[in-house]
This record gives structure tokens, C-alpha cells and sequence, in this order.
């Protein structure tokens, strides 16, 4: 009883050089899975579909490629220093140091940065690839067995984004990145999109530019026709005033001016009647006869200002040609090779892969042979 305690406890030890004997008993699973191993993998690296990546670097554009958002008509604004017959010094308008628009070339890059990342814009992007007729594009970006929500989350994720380093980098930049089944399509799908998106943003920038340049004219026209108005009203009660002092002047019989300008105490005004007859009628007259507006604007202080302002406004003009808001500083190329699959890897991990699996499997059936001649043995001693 003794010696089969001991004989079974020294079955239950593990010997390194009876595992070594082992495998070299059943050699052929540990060949025999590595070899299927390294074949799996290997059908599976030259099977699969390829991945191509291509990049595409964006940087800021030097200011001289936004000069025309600097035009003097941009530059400066108008602003009332008073309403109009509240002030007798100086003009009641003046320029103002804010300008219109401004556009500079750090402002311009970081809103191109954001049209580029938005998915907003991506989403537009891609709507717009699925109502084109490019069959061949669209298959590979749309799968028929998803969603339309799966579809797009599919194709946001396409684009990953790189920014610069503000503190290591001393040039501005964004990197924009795509994957792709198809090196061509991956290629010309990101040169399109960022085209796509310099384009939505330039809109942004005619519409914002717009937007300020009408409200800027319509404050200008307003003021014009506040400052008219102003002056038909002094017009109109001048003229009273000439007919009333004239009508007195004929009643005393001063027909001429009572005084001349030797006999004037600048401290004090003279009664209008005192001109005389003769004077205030003409003037009063002269008065009457100004019926064109445009010619009466010499009249109106402040007026030359206004007008100068309106017709910059209105003949101001934006070469769009000329203008960079962000520049390609290298287009999306054409992959020279995948970055998916790494076959030499693929291979590698499945022959390690087979290697452990037959080294496992060579370990149990050396176990189950031993463990029959064991059971073989116990029984022919019985």
C-alpha cells in the first residue's frame, strides 16, 4: 500500500525533462500546428483588403493673401459725435477706428480648422457623395445591410485630425488623415472634402462680409435721411421766420438793413426785421428755390461725410480670386503602400500562435498516452 502512495505521488511531481521527452514523443502536433498556423495566417494576410492611408496638411496663409479684407473701405466706420442742430463746432460725424470687417490671417486659418473638423461639414460632404453618380465611391462607402445612421458614423470616422504643437511647433498647421480600401479613392476623397470645406467656409465669409457691409449702408442711409429731414425742418422754419421779419420790415418801413456789420456787438443779435425788406425777402426766396436734394447735401454739415461713406460701400469690391484663407501646404497623394495588413507580422503572430496551440497539444497527448499505459498497467497487475 506504502509503495503505491509513493509511486502515485511521484506520478502527481512534474519533471522539466519529462515534458522535454515529451514533446520530443509527440514532435509531429507541435510541427504539425505550427505549420497550420503560419498557413492560416498567411491566407489571411494575402486575403484580406488592403487599408491605404494619405494625408493632407493645412497652414495658415501669409496676410499679404488677405490684403483685400484691409481695403479702406473696410478699414474705418462712421460715428455721430451729435445729432444733427445739437452741435455748432465741428462736424456731428467722424471715422471711427472700428472697422467694418477684418479678416486676419490666425482668424481665417482657425475658422477653416474648424470648418475641416466640424461633422457638420462632413455630413454635407457626404450627402453630397450619395446624390452624385459616382457608383463606385458610393459602394464603398455605403453598405445597403446598415443603417443610414451606422453609414455616416461609418464614414466620420474615416478622418482623423492632427494639430500643431503651439509649443514645440513653431508653424501653424492641421493634418488631415483618411482610410481607405481603395489607395485612389482615399486620395481624391480628401482632396475633395478639403476643397469642399475651403469652399463652405469662403461662403461664410461673402455672407458674413455681406451682412456687415448692407447693415453698415443702412446705418449710413439712415443717418443720411435723419440729417435731410433735420435740414428741410431748419429750412422750412427759416423761411417762416424771413417772411415774418420781412412782413415787419414793411410795416415800419425798413427796406434796407438798419445796420452794417461796423455797427454789430458780437455779444448780441440784432432783430431779424432790422435786415430789412429787400434782404430778407431775396433771402427767404433763395430759400425756396432749393427744391434738389442732391445739390442741397453741400448744405448739410456732416453730409459730404455720410455720402463718401455710402458710395465706398456701395462700389466696394472683393477679388475673391486673390484671396487664401489657409493654404495646401502638401495634397492628399497616393499611398505607396497599405498600412493594412502588416503581413510579416500577421505571419509571425500565427506561427507563434500554432507554435503555443502545438505545444499545448503535443503536452496533452503525451499526458493521455501516459495516462493510458497507466491504466494498462494497473489493469494487467490486477
Amino acid at each position: 500500500m506504502t509503495e503505491k502512495v509513493i509511486e502515485s505521488r511521484q506520478d502527481d511531481e512534474i519533471d522539466l525533462f519529462d515534458l522535454v521527452d515529451d514533446i520530443r514523443d509527440k514532435w509531429y502536433w507541435l510541427v504539425g500546428w505550427l505549420v497550420v498556423g503560419s498557413i492560416l495566417a498567411t491566407v489571411y494576410a494575402f486575403t484580406v483588403s488592403p487599408l491605404y492611408r494619405t494625408e493632407l496638411i493645412l497652414r495658415d496663409a501669409p496676410e499679404s493673401d488677405l490684403l483685400t479684407f484691409n481695403q479702406p473701405s473696410l478699414r474705418t466706420t462712421l460715428k455721430l459725435t451729435s445729432a444733427r442742430g445739437q452741435t455748432d463746432k465741428g462736424s456731428p460725424v467722424e471715422l471711427s477706428g472700428e472697422p467694418v470687417f477684418a479678416l486676419d490671417s490666425n482668424t481665417a486659418f482657425m475658422g477653416v480648422r474648424a470648418v475641416v473638423r466640424s461633422a457638420t461639414a462632413r455630413k454635407s460632404f457626404y450627402q453630397e457623395i450619395l446624390n452624385s453618380e459616382n457608383s463606385k465611391i458610393k459602394a464603398l462607402l455605403y453598405n445597403d445591410e446598415l443603417t443610414e445612421e451606422q453609414n455616416l458614423a461609418g464614414f466620420l470616422g474615416l478622418f482623423t485630425f492632427s494639430d500643431s504643437n503651439s509649443k514645440t511647433d513653431q508653424d501653424i498647421y492641421l493634418k488631415v488623415n483618411i482610410e481607405l480600401e481603395d489607395a485612389g479613392l482615399a486620395r481624391d476623397l480628401l482632396n475633395d472634402y478639403v476643397d469642399f470645406a475651403l469652399l463652405r467656409y469662403e461662403n461664410q465669409i461673402r455672407q458674413e462680409l455681406g451682412r456687415k457691409v448692407q447693415s453698415q449702408l443702412q446705418l449710413n442711409q439712415s443717418w443720411a435721411s435723419s440729417f435731410r429731414d433735420a435740414y428741410e425742418s431748419e429750412k422750412a422754419r427759416r423761411i417762416a421766420l424771413l417772411d415774418e421779419a420781412a412782413a415787419v420790415a414793411v410795416s415800419i418801413g425798413q427796406a434796407k438793413p438798419f445796420y452794417n456789420t461796423n455797427d454789430v456787438v458780437v455779444s448780441s443779435e440784432p432783430p431779424l426785421y432790422m435786415m430789412g425788406e429787400l434782404a430778407l425777402k431775396r433771402e427767404a426766396e433763395q430759400l425756396k428755390q432749393r427744391t434738389n436734394k442732391a445739390s442741397e447735401d453741400v448744405f448739410i454739415e456732416g453730409m459730404s461725410a455720410i455720402r463718401g461713406s455710402i458710395s465706398t460701400l456701395e462700389n466696394m469690391k472683393v477679388d475673391w480670386d486673390s484671396v487664401n484663407f489657409a493654404l495646401i501646404d502638401q495634397p492628399a497623394l497616393l499611398p505607396l503602400k497599405p498600412i493594412k495588413p502588416r503581413k510579416v507580422l500577421i505571419v509571425a503572430l500565427g506561427g507563434v500562435g500554432g507554435f503555443m496551440f502545438g505545444l499545448l497539444a503535443a503536452l496533452l497527448a503525451a499526458a493521455s498516452s501516459r495516462h493510458l499505459r497507466r491504466d494498462r498497467k494497473e489493469t494487467g497487475h490486477w
